[in-house]
């Protein structure tokens, strides 16, 4: 080991690459955030059978009022909060891969509670337990994967996941109109056990070992995900990223903190972070088959929605493959315009009708409103912060960072989600998504001028290239 302490003896890295490990690594994990997005997409059928007319507050028809509802739909970002705040903690300690694992616990505890339910107490409980395990899998895992990732596929890798959630939310909208809570319950469960079982498996990151100064199971941790018998050059370059965070204590790494590049990336990032929250993307998951049935197309809302949570899919699929060789700021472009056009429409959409247009003739445009609105959305808005902060920010503020942006997006999240039927029953429908429309055609210059391109960089290029 001691030839990487000398730089002259370190070997070039093999240009064979072998990426199969980092994949396999990526798609194990993924199940995790299925369950995550199942989480999600189980709000916007179940929501709706709850609080329709033939629920009458009994068993599986449990009645919930529209004030239940909306904490019901926002518990679970208050559970992100502490989820993060947990998460964290084990991070620093314990490392991504065991934080990743332990976040399976409430999630399935979450499952557990849905099943178990007989009052709108235990849905909250249940809502908040899967707040919780999404809490502490979210940060972990763009460090995670940001980590063990290559740089050809990094951005991939990062993008995959955050938008496998979109499956999640799919499985959700499709089987929720044609499943007891209960059963789903128990079929959400099933991925929920096969991650626990199979994360188990997979390596810790190297950088983990490398920040506690193990180098034996760093270099063994780079060999599995790398395939190659000789990973010094790369070793060495994952000491330079790393340097002294290990030996950072709280006082230097506020004062890191507080330094012009760093408070630069933080400002960046929060501002980001809120463009994308004020798409209304949040909202529009939450209550989308409310939204499709206020809007009077004449076809069944839960057939829109499942067609819509395809879309999602669909765009996820397509931003993995794209996200690498399109770039960071490109996409997010795209996704600001395509978003912002669909939110205008469908804000149109609701003005006719408040001027007595026929729904029934309109039915083409808040569905392709909401199509085009989804697809961008997924394309852009959605897998681009997570990829970011798992490359701009040095290893010794990573793992304070990624709690710090993921507790405020849960407190976004929820803000917006809480506070929609409060704006909705104040201005009305197209109102609320012309606002949501205007604060995304601001995010296009912002991204423009603000958000830097570390496309095909590694974590050290990228520091060097925008640390200044």
């Amino acid at each position: 080991m001691s030839s990487l302490k000398d730089p002259e003896k370190v070997e070039p890295a093999c240009n064979n690459k072998t990426h199969w490990p980092q994949w396999l690594a990526s798609f194990t994990v993924s199940l995790a955030i299925v369950v995550s997005g199942l989480a999600n997409g189980w709000v916007s059928p179940y929501l709706a059978r709850l609080t329709s007319d033939e629920a009458d507050g009994d068993g599986e028809t449990l009645k919930l009022t529209d004030t239940e509802a909306s904490w019901v739909a926002s518990i679970l970002n208050l559970g992100r909060l502490v989820g993060a705040a947990v998460g964290v903690i084990c991070q620093e300690y314990t490392g991504r891969k065991r934080t990743l694992l332990l976040g399976g616990l409430p999630l399935a505890s979450g499952w557990i509670f849905t099943i178990c339910s007989t009052s709108v107490f235990w849905l909250y409980v249940s809502r908040f337990c899967s707040g919780i395990g999404s809490g502490m899998i979210w940060p972990a895992l763009s460090l995670y994967l940001g980590e063990i990732a290559d740089p050809s596929i990094r951005g991939a890798l990062i993008s995959l996941n955050v938008n496998v959630a979109s499956i999640g939310a799919f499985l959700g909208n499709a089987m929720g109109p044609y499943l007891s809570m209960e059963m789903f319950a128990y079929v959400s469960l099933l991925p929920n056990i096969l991650f626990i079982a199979l994360f188990s498996l997979i390596p810790e990151s190297p950088y983990h070992y490398l920040l506690r100064d193990d180098l034996d199971k760093a270099e063994a941790s780079l060999k599995w995900f790398r395939r190659e018998q000789n990973v010094k050059a790369e070793m060495q370059e994952l000491r330079d990223f790393v340097g002294n965070a290990a030996s950072t204590n709280l006082l230097d790494k506020f004062k890191e903190l507080c330094q012009y590049s760093n408070l630069r990336k933080i400002t960046i990032m929060i501002c980001l972070n809120i463009f994308v929250y004020m798409t209304g993307y949040n909202v529009v998951n939450s209550y989308t088959e409310i939204i499709v049935t206020s809007s009077g197309v004449n076809l069944p809302a839960s057939v829109v929605v499942m067609g819509l949570g395809l879309s999602s899919v669909i765009a996820g699929a397509t931003a993995v493959f794209a996200i690498d060789r399109l770039g960071r700021r490109l996409l997010l472009m795209c996704a600001g315009f395509g978003a912002f056009i669909s939110l205008a429409l469908l804000g149109l959409h609701f003005h006719l009708l408040s001027i007595g247009y026929d729904p029934h003739h309109l039915t083409w445009l808040p569905i392709l409103s909401l199509l085009a609105f989804n697809l961008f959305v997924n394309y852009g808005f959605v897998p681009m912060p997570g990829t970011l902060l798992g490359e701009i920010f040095p290893a010794s503020l990573k793992t304070f960072l990624s709690f710090g942006f993921h507790s405020g997006n849960s407190l976004l999240a929820f803000t917006f989600t809480k506070t929609y039927q409060p704006f909705l029953d104040l201005v009305g429908q197209k109102y609320v998504f012309w606002t949501y429309a205007l604060s995304t055609f601001l995010s296009i210059p912002y991204v423009y001028y603000f958000i830097p391109e570390t496309k095909g960089k590694s974590l050290l290029e990228i520091q060097k290239s925008i640390g200044k």
